[in-house]
């Protein structure tokens, strides 16, 4: 069949700087910061990093109650099950009906596993949940997703650290635009904010150490020392462009095209080729040649060697032009969301589209001279912007890039 044109008619956010898009876009513009002392962790614990983007539970209780989720015990799937309500509510497209459901997660309910291995070692077999199997598999949260909203086209996981939300939102992208699928939605959830997950990262080494959470993430900044962990959630509704043209929806963006590599290297050193390749596919996907794009929201982790490497991305496969399209990044207000980082950014493309604002890259004071990038500073900059390329790059070596662009009908 003919490749058919994708676009976005629904979105929503979860995250330490609000529940809805409008709240998250606002507090993002205003220089507000998300990251704050993580619970859980006392002063005197030998865990040196104790701060993260964490999201209040009064504030997650109280979005939850909103949509009536009042029957999910795990955190992760209650973000899960939040964004993709409110998602399909903002399409409009609520009640049963037959529509794919791509999850994208990097933890699942890793605290679950967590706790339930302390209590078989602590209090014996008779001890353990006996619906801990059910609670742990990763493809729970796109069921309760499926059976809440009776949603009956496939549901499946997918999980590429912090590539998950790209490669998730670009599953269902293909299956719309391939014919497989009429309607998608594409989630992303991910907590790995539970002390003994938490403790893991930080015994990996890439978190900052930077006590002050308005400071301690701090990407392509010379003084950068790492990145800051986070949590939260996003989902979007694609469908085909003449569909949605035929029911009224509101158009959000169209999805020019998506790409995808591996480094096949190595599981924490990014690599260049591999992903330049990525930003190459999505643009030539999109007929668009590197110039046409009018901002890039960057990956921007804040680790020594990331930073390095997605500017020379930057630069190699916009050559010149790099120094003129602006770039910026999110997670000096948010950390890094891990399996629903990407989504969350994805949602800031999409409202650069709409509102032809670029928010700027929070702590750049002292840009590292190894990324020359058109970095946007302090203040954000008022430019219309008609395509723009949003970049996930993962532990692992998983590779996404995605152009995302204002409907021309």
């Amino acid at each position: 069949m003919t490749p058919r044109r994708v676009v976005v008619t629904g979105m929503s956010v979860a995250c330490a700087l609000g529940f809805e898009v409008d709240e998250f876009w606002r507090n993002l513009l205003d220089g507000r910061c998300g990251i704050s002392r993580l619970p859980g962790v006392p002063d005197d614990s030998p865990i040196p990093v104790k701060i993260a983007g964490c999201i209040p539970d009064d504030r997650l209780a109280a979005a939850l109650a909103r949509l009536k989720i009042d029957d999910e015990p795990d955190r992760s799937s209650r973000l899960g099950l939040y964004v993709a309500g409110r998602a399909l509510e903002d399409a409009g497209l609520q009640g049963p009906r037959e529509m794919d459901v791509i999850l994208g997660t990097g933890h699942g309910n890793v605290a679950v596993s967590n706790e339930q291995t302390r209590v078989f070692y602590a209090d014996g077999f008779r001890k353990l949940r006996p619906t801990t199997v059910l609670r742990v598999m990763f493809n729970r949260t796109a069921n309760l997703i499926s059976i809440r909203h009776q949603l009956t086209g496939i549901s499946y996981v997918v999980s590429c650290a912090c590539a998950t939300g790209a490669i998730a939102f670009s599953e269902a992208y293909h299956r719309i635009r391939f014919g497989l699928a009429e309607s998608a939605l594409a989630a992303c959830c991910d907590t790995g904010l539970d002390v003994p997950t938490f403790a893991a990262w930080s015994r990996l080494g890439v978190l900052s150490k930077i006590p002050d959470p308005a400071t301690a993430s701090r990407p392509f900044d010379r003084d950068r020392q790492g990145l800051v962990m986070g949590e939260g959630g996003a989902a979007f509704v694609l469908e085909p462009l003449e569909a949605a043209k035929a029911r009224g929806a509101r158009i959000l963006a169209e999805v020019g095209g998506v790409g995808g590599t591996s480094d096949g290297k190595h599981l924490v050193h990014p690599e260049v080729p591999q992903q330049v390749r990525a930003v190459r596919m999505a643009l030539e996907a999109a007929g668009l040649a590197p110039n046409e794009i009018g901002y890039v929201n960057a990956h921007g982790t804040a680790t020594e060697v990331a930073d390095l490497v997605e500017a020379q991305t930057i630069r190699e496969v916009f050559g010149a032009h790099a120094d003129r399209v602006p770039v910026s990044n999110t997670k000096a207000q948010l950390g890094h969301l891990m399996g629903a980082t990407a989504g969350v950014e994805l949602v800031t493309t999409i409202q650069v589209l709409r509102e032809g604002l670029i928010p700027p890259n929070r702590n750049l004071e002292n840009p590292d001279p190894r990324c020359p990038l058109a970095f946007v500073r302090n203040e954000p900059l008022r430019v219309p912007v008609a395509a723009a390329v949003k970049n996930s790059f993962a532990f692992g070596g998983t590779n996404s890039a995605i152009v995302l662009r204002t409907v021309t009908m």
